[in-house]
């Protein structure tokens, strides 16, 4: 092989060979997945709630490992000192915890992907019920769902940051499939006070 090649062999192979990126455990139920995209520059850190409760699992919880838990995660991203928050949620497991970037155009492919929605309703739940909230989330790729930021291509008007004021004092999140899908629960609940204490600490995470 020429040495003008050598280099880019070198990183392709680190590409293809390098491990997927492994959660680590930042409390009860929960894990956390922190680093920079080297192609948009944004620092994002993955705060991921796992769902144990023996009434909403299809296997025992001493078997259920977290790859095989459904999952709320709260995504705090920082870029240029502009913040943001996105909302993801699994009605069942998977091994992928990875950052997903954002879509980048090429001259082969300049527009994003148009992903299905998917309608989910929420609820917020602690000493009173708030009323059920039906909003709009971006089934991706992967099976994930991530709540449609407000925006041109959202019919959502509110973003997350509106409900975590509900969270905090509502902090168990009832959310549910308006069109149930075969071979997923029908209702998960997050009791998020915990995730929620782990995003007061974290810089990234405020305003």
């Amino acid at each position: 092989m020429p040495k003008a090649l050598l280099p880019l062999a070198l990183v392709l192979f680190a590409a293809i060979s390098a491990p997927a990126q492994q959660p680590e455990p930042a409390g009860e139920n929960i894990l956390r997945v922190e680093g920079t995209d080297p192609g948009s520059g944004i620092h994002y850190l993955r705060l991921i709630l796992l769902v144990k409760d023996p009434s909403q699992l299809s296997v025992p919880p001493e078997k259920a490992t977290p790859e095989m838990l459904p999952r709320f995660t709260m995504e705090c991203r920082e870029r240029q000192g502009k913040r943001s928050l996105y909302w993801f949620l699994r009605f069942d497991g998977s091994p992928d915890f990875a950052f997903l970037p954002p879509f980048k155009p090429t001259s082969t492919n300049p527009f994003p992907p148009q992903n299905p929605n998917v309608e989910v309703n929420m609820r917020f739940e602690g000493y009173i019920k708030s009323k059920w909230f039906k909003r709009n989330w971006e089934q991706l790729p992967s099976g994930e769902l991530r709540y449609r930021n407000s925006g041109m291509n959202s019919s959502n008007l509110d973003d997350p940051r509106y409900f975590l004021a509900w969270l905090t004092s509502l902090p168990n999140l009832h959310v549910s499939l308006v069109k149930p899908m075969t071979n997923r629960p029908r209702e998960l609940v997050f009791p998020t006070k915990p995730l929620l204490d782990l995003m007061k600490q974290e810089a990234i995470c405020q305003p």
